[in-house]
């Protein structure tokens, strides 16, 4: 890991491997992640630029991905993507597995599954959810695969490839306690009407916008987002622009007034009001509040 400094408030961190032999996909833990980063890199807000996903084998904490606290215990796993925004709590207080890596290293069919069984995004996997299931298996797999040696490297790659890959898929499986049973998979359209949520939030406001850019209905993308999260389109949208402008406001240095000119408003009253109205507070006040991740 290494630092890219400040971008919106918020420490932007890449990865990059440690030695050429480590590849896209690194397997190591947190003792190790701690000794190599040093005491400051785990105390700030983060936005990665690779997923990290680990395992508590023992110990407790707690840990902050995009406003939402993660009670750690022996047994969980946690999972941070890409672009999210994550705070680390006591982490000397917990070891475990860690495993680093860069999107592009999931093969599209084991995105595309990964993807269809996760209509929302989740990040935490309790002990108990993940007891007598495939997870900890297929993790110390992946585990022992990264500790493969010889003068063979693709293979080691090939190994890690599949082994991660086998992860995801088995962590897509569990069930969570208080979900629907036999989870449909997600309709294809949802699935772009999604990306592009992520892709165009900051100018696309409207359901109609992303209605026309898909070839689909607005009562099409209205009716496939309640089917796969009870919200509709637009709910979907707002809860996107509202998780940017807390993390831009909460880490940020920019204005109210800059922050909703970067989000798409055409003036900070109209970005001020809706904020309000989808939190119950204004920017400045929740500024003030010193939120966190």
């Amino acid at each position: 890991m290494v630092k890219m400094g400040h971008v919106d408030g918020i420490r932007r961190v890449r990865y990059t491997p440690p030695s050429e032999r480590t590849g896209d996909i690194e397997v190591n833990t947190l003792a190790g992640i701690r000794e190599r980063g040093g005491a400051h890199e785990f105390l700030t807000t983060q936005r990665l630029d690779f997923d990290l996903l680990f395992a508590v084998d023992e110990g407790s904490a707690v840990h902050t991905v995009d406003f939402t606290e993660h009670p750690l215990d022996a047994g969980d796993l946690l999972w941070v993507r890409a672009g999210q925004v994550h705070h680390w709590g006591r982490i000397d207080d917990i070891e475990g597995p860690v495993v680093m890596f860069g999107p592009h290293v999931v093969d599209d069919r084991t995105r595309e599954l990964v993807r269809s069984r996760s209509a929302r995004l989740r990040s935490h996997w309790a002990a108990a959810e993940l007891r007598d299931s495939p997870v900890d298996p297929a993790l110390a797999l992946l585990v022992a695969s990264g500790r493969l040696t010889g003068d063979r490297p693709d293979l080691r790659l090939s190994a890690l490839t599949h082994a991660l890959a086998g992860l995801l898929v088995q962590l897509m499986l569990v069930q969570p306690a208080d979900d629907v049973p036999d989870l449909a998979p997600t309709h294809e359209a949802y699935g772009w009407f999604r990306d592009h949520i992520e892709e165009q939030f900051e100018v696309w406001h409207k359901v109609g916008d992303y209605a026309d850019r898909l070839g689909y209905s607005t009562r099409t993308l209205n009716r496939l987002a309640r089917q796969h999260t009870g919200l509709s389109a637009k709910q979907l949208i707002d809860e996107r622009i509202v998780l940017e402008a807390k993390r831009r406001l909460s880490h940020g240095d920019a204005s109210a007034a800059e922050v909703a000119e970067q989000l798409g408003f055409d003036d900070a009253s109209n970005f001020s009001s809706y904020f309000r109205r989808h939190t119950g507070t204004t920017p400045a006040a929740f500024r003030r509040g010193g939120a966190r991740p």
